[in-house]
């Protein structure tokens, strides 16, 4: 039955050509899901590194171990920060932003 179906499509070339078109766009977005969780990855690296391990003499030591404590929670906090970028529990927190130009440039 299946392999009938198989011969339906191909004789259909509008259904053929949406069913391939459908193949081609899901591989499409799994290789830019791979790449955006390799470069997720790498950026939470860099910020558990930078930002998870501050001297508790920091006055946003608390706040940054708690956004950037492990690789996880950075990824998290990260993917976050991308699919809302108007960092909106940054800038409330007071001289976060403006204290790290840095981090300010990273986020961005």
């Amino acid at each position: 039955r299946i392999l009938r179906l198989f011969r339906l499509v191909r004789f259909l070339k509008k259904l053929y050509l949406l069913a391939f078109g459908f193949v081609d766009a899901v591989q499409a977005i799994f290789w830019v899901s791979l790449l955006m969780l390799v470069i997720l990855y790498v950026c939470s690296i860099v910020m558990v590194r930078t930002c998870g391990s501050l001297p508790d003499t920091d006055p946003h030591a608390e706040f940054l171990h708690s956004q950037f404590a492990d690789i996880r929670t950075s990824m998290l906090t990260l993917f976050v920060l991308m699919s809302s970028p108007n960092l909106p529990t940054y800038i409330h927190e007071e001289g976060l932003l403006w204290s790290r130009p840095l981090l300010l440039a990273f986020l961005i």
